[in-house]
C-alpha cells in the first residue's frame, strides 16, 4: 500500500490490537498497543480498538492521525485515514464475490481528485490477477499494469509485474503468529495495492528488485507471537514493540 505507507508507515504496517474496555474470547490473541522506536531514535506509541475481533481504528499517541475501519458483516468494506480535525485524506474501499473473495479495491485521495483501482480474478492454479486502472476520485478508467500474484501456505510469495516499471516482490515467512492474524476480514485484503502483508505469519525479508526492503528478526513469546521485532531493510520503521 504505497500511498498509505507514504501518508501512515507507522500506523498502517501495524493493524492489531484490543482495547481494554472490549470483552473479545479469552483465548483471542489481540495487541494492546505497539511502540516504534525508529532509525532515529524517535518514538511513537500506536493504541488499537476493537468490537470483539473487528478492528475498529488505530491511532497514534498524538491522535494526529488515524485508521478507522467500517465491516459489512465479517468483511472489511471501507478504510478511512483521517486527521485529528476530521479531514479524510484516503478511502479504501473493499468489494467481495457471494464466496467472500476480493473482487476489487479502490484508493481515493479526495484531496487529490485521484484514485486507484485493481480488480482481481482467481485463477484454476491458485495466483491471483490484478489488474490496475487510475484516474479522477470518482471514475477510473486508465489502464494500467497486470501483476500475478503467488500464494504459499496462504501467505503471499511472489508478486509479479508485466511492467518493467513496477515492482516485483518476493517474500519469505517464519511459523510463528502474527499478531494480525486474529482480526476479522483482514486475510482477505493481503494482497492489495501491490505488496503482500503478512497474516498467518511474519515477514521476514521483503525483496524487489535486488533492494531488501524488509529484513525482520524477531523475539517471541510462550505463545509463538512476537514481542520485538528489529528490521533492518531498507523500507524499515526500525524496532518495533508488541503489547498483548
Amino acid at each position: 500500500m504505497k500511498k498509505i505507507l507514504c501518508l501512515f508507515g507507522a500506523l498502517t504496517l501495524l493493524l492489531t490490537s484490543c482495547s481494554s474496555e472490549d470483552s473479545p474470547s479469552s483465548d483471542l490473541v489481540l495487541l494492546k498497543k505497539n511502540v516504534i522506536t525508529t532509525p532515529e531514535g524517535d518514538k511513537i506509541t500506536v493504541n488499537y480498538k476493537y468490537d470483539g475481533n473487528k478492528i475498529v481504528s488505530t491511532t497514534d499517541d498524538s491522535g494526529d492521525v488515524g485508521l478507522y475501519y467500517t465491516y459489512t458483516g465479517d468483511l472489511i468494506t471501507k478504510i478511512e485515514f483521517k486527521y485529528a480535525d476530521g479531514t479524510v485524506d484516503q478511502i479504501n474501499t473493499f468489494s467481495y464475490n457471494a464466496e467472500g473473495k476480493l473482487t476489487t479495491f479502490v484508493r481515493v485521495e479526495p484531496n487529490m481528485d485521484w484514485g486507484h483501482k485493481e480488480v482481481y480474478t482467481y485463477n484454476a492454479d491458485g495466483t491471483v490477477t490484478a489488474q490496475s486502472f487510475s484516474g479522477d476520485g470518482t471514475t477510473q478508467t486508465l489502464e494500467g499494469t497486470t501483476n500475478t500474484i503467488k500464494f504459499v501456505n496462504g501467505e503471499v510469495s511472489e508478486i509479479i509485474s508485466e511492467d518493467a516499471s513496477w515492482e516485483n516482490h518476493k517474500y519469505t515467512y517464519d511459523n510463528k503468529n502474527n499478531p494480525t492474524k486474529n482480526i476479522l476480514g483482514m486475510d482477505k485484503i493481503a494482497f492489495v495495492d501491490g505488496e503482500g502483508n503478512g497474516v498467518k505469519f511474519n515477514i521476514l525479508t521483503d525483496t524487489s528488485e535486488g533492494d531488501l526492503w524488509t529484513n525482520s528478526t524477531f523475539t517471541y513469546n510462550e505463545n509463538g507471537y512476537p514481542v520485538k521485532e528489529v528490521n533492518t531493510g531498507s523500507d524499515s520503521l526500525g524496532t518495533i514493540e508488541y503489547f498483548y
